[in-house]
């Protein structure tokens, strides 16, 4: 009977433990996770009928996540739990949200919720002076001012209302970042004329005052953020807070308001390079991050027709976010009454297997700086017609230098600002516009024998002081043949072009052709390569992100690395074998890794929505500049030793195969 009571007591001192861990949960130390979410509306009835606690809880005790994330309100406003506070779904037959926050405690399971901000049509509807002001003068029917009513009556008493009555870990705010606009509110204006001196608001978006009216309300888009960021954590310290695609491509600022996460989901097609772009925009803003995988290809999102996406296809997209050290999560719809769906478990399992056997290597792995790609903020307010939400023209450049098996970082402002010596080669995405002290620095970084490759029409005349070419005219959209023998052919495309002409033809690299034939080339150069002080610059005078994202040549990739071997003949990191591969050269601890990354498959075929089958890639050749002999190279996750050879300087080893996502870990010598 002592015995008995002993192990009692034990089993309730662990089930305390991982209770008191539950209220403990950070989503720094989280890296798996599943979200929820199914935007109930007014037509949704008996919410809570069907839910099946068993499937639930069997799904999580195969997939052991992190955290869960479901539905508590989406865009059109109706919560699907009876709240108090705001406007409820059509009928509850149950609490679908106490069913989920039950069966998520039984498995000591944080759970967060999915929460529409600033987006709320059914709030709009019933409060029209809560909406945002356009600037003809009529109400958004859908989007809340974020100087109004909406946060204080309504959006943060419910989110304090989740916080109390269902003792929720966090919330994963939607819509309110990417869905932000210019707001015409009286009070927002007036603050505007306050701080400009101007007699009127612009309404023009072609006009300089209306990039600082652009401003003026990304300024206070950040203070509602703060605001709401604040209370929840004065309600209930240690409460976690992410707003969807805050601080990313949508949003390309230095973190300045304390959320304690940053995440958005990457949806549509083409997701495998996508989910590569936004993770390489999110990697460096010192914040615990993640990306969402939708788990479907949307047919008719809010009619549930959906075409679910292969265990490989969700394997590809994780791998690219793990390889930058970031945390992953995949999404599914709830059924109509919020309750949890039948889904395919076992692939579920497979890929929660797949990412914990990588874990150990990336969570908190840091990317040793390769190439850097400068995300400018002026250049992309240039082009912004909106508050947040747009997120630039680079991603096209983004996967031409990945598929040319560089590895790449995506740098901000702030993160150049303190990182641009760290880089061998920095790259222009076709931005005009920069801010001028780090223009600055960036010449002077090429000057003491940095590296520099300018891609695009328009950003070409930037950089023209220091550029020994004749400008002809202003850059236009043309169609055009470029490339060259030495390229490996000639390729059409659509794009914008800037005439140049050399002196020294020795300088250019691939020519712009009359007819798809050698024999008819032109004098104009596709780029040139020139020496500046004790560095070099490589300028490409075509745009060539938009056209590599609908059309991709083999021969603009070979352009685009003919460039770059004259820019940067000694590199670090050589990877031969497949142009099916991406890099990511990384450091955890002592180790070294270097990503494999197979992004074969038809993800960028719009007729394509699902793959099953991945074919592994063979025999890919690995050059590694490394200090001294490694004591230990192994292929992981399987930890298998690789033989590899030592000389010159370099490690080089071979991967038989890269079914997924491979990683090289080298161990340092004692």
């Amino acid at each position: 009977m002592v015995k008995q009571k002993r192990i009692a007591l034990l089993l309730v001192g662990v089930l305390s433990m991982l209770t008191t861990a539950s209220q403990q949960h950070k989503r720094a130390d989280a890296y798996l996770g599943f979200h929820f979410d199914f935007h109930a509306t007014a037509d949704d009835k008996e919410l809570g009928k069907n839910f099946d606690t068993t499937l639930l809880s069997d799904f999580l005790i195969k997939t052991r996540p992190d955290y869960i994330q479901v539905d508590s309100k989406g865009h059109p406003g109706f919560s699907s739990y009876p709240t108090k506070v705001g406007y409820s779904a059509g009928s509850f037959y149950a609490d679908p949200l106490q069913i989920w926050r039950s069966v998520t405690k039984k498995h000591h399971t944080p759970l967060y919720v999915h929460y529409s901000s600033i987006w709320d049509d059914k709030a709009i509807h019933e409060h029209p002076e809560w909406g945002l002001i356009r600037a003809d003068g009529s109400i958004d029917s859908t989007k809340a001012s974020y100087e109004g009513g909406y946060v204080t009556q309504l959006m943060i008493p419910q989110l304090k209302e989740l916080i109390d009555n269902y003792s929720i870990d966090g919330v994963w705010i939607d819509g309110d970042c990417w869905s932000t606009a210019p707001d015409y509110s009286p009070n927002n204006v007036a603050s505007f004329l306050r701080e400009s001196t101007l007699s009127t608001v612009p309404t023009q978006s072609s006009t300089r005052e209306y990039k600082a009216w652009l401003q003026h309300n990304r300024d206070e888009y950040r203070k509602f953020l703060k605001n709401y960021v604040g209370v929840l954590h004065q309600h209930k310290p240690g409460f976690q807070v992410a707003s969807n695609w805050a601080y990313s491509s949508m949003m390309p600022e230095q973190v300045d308001v304390e959320v304690d996460f940053l995440s958005g989901d990457v949806s549509a097609g083409n997701c495998v390079y996508n989910s590569a772009f936004q993770a390489r925009c999110l990697a460096l803003q010192q914040r615990p991050w993640d990306l969402m995988a939708w788990s479907f290809f949307p047919v008719d999102f809010m009619g549930g027709i959906h075409s679910p996406k292969s265990l490989v296809q969700l394997q590809q997209e994780a791998s690219q976010v793990m390889a930058m050290g970031g945390g992953f999560q995949v999404y599914f719809q709830q059924n109509r009454d919020a309750s949890f769906r039948k889904i395919d478990v076992n692939a579920m399992e497979k890929l929660m297997s797949y990412c914990r056997e990588r874990q150990p290597l990336c969570q908190g792995s840091t990317i040793v700086p390769q190439v850097g790609i400068w995300y400018s903020l002026e250049g992309w307010k240039q082009r912004n017609q909106g508050v947040y939400g747009w997120t630039s023209h680079m991603e096209g450049i983004t996967s031409l230098l990945l598929d040319n098996r560089y590895s790449v970082e995506i740098l901000m402002d702030h993160q150049l600002d303190k990182k641009i010596d760290d880089y061998s080669l920095i790259v222009i995405p076709e931005w005009e516009q920069f801010e001028e002290n780090l223009f600055n620095r960036l010449i002077e970084y090429v000057k003491r024998g940095g590296r520099l490759l300018v891609v695009g029409a328009a950003a070409s005349r930037t950089f023209s002081p220091w550029l020994p070419v004749k400008f002809e005219g202003i850059d236009s959209l043309k169609l055009l043949n470029a490339g060259s023998e030495k390229a490996g052919g000639i390729t059409g495309l659509k794009t914008r072009w800037q005439k140049v002409l050399s002196s020294d033809v020795t300088n250019g690299e691939g020519w712009i052709y009359s007819q798809s034939d050698y024999r008819y080339s032109t004098p104009y150069p596709v780029a040139t390569v020139h020496p500046l002080g004790a560095g070099y610059m490589g300028v490409v005078y075509l745009d060539f992100s938009e056209a590599y994202q609908q059309y991709k040549s083999p021969v603009l990739n070979q352009l685009i690395a003919n460039v770059v071997d004259r820019v940067l003949p000694e590199k670090d990191l050589y990877v031969e074998g497949s142009d099916k591969v991406h890099v990511v050269l990384g450091k955890k601890g002592k180790s070294t890794l270097i990503h494999l990354i197979n992004v074969g498959g038809d993800h960028a075929n719009k007729s394509v929505m699902r793959y099953d089958e991945l074919l592994p890639l063979k025999s890919i050749q690995v050059r590694l500049r490394y200090p001294s002999k490694p004591a230990s190279v192994k292929l992981q996750p399987e930890g298998k030793k690789l033989p590899f050879k030592y000389k010159g300087g370099f490690l080089e080893v071979n991967i038989a195969s890269v079914p997924v996502h491979s990683i090289v870990e080298i161990n340092p010598a004692p």
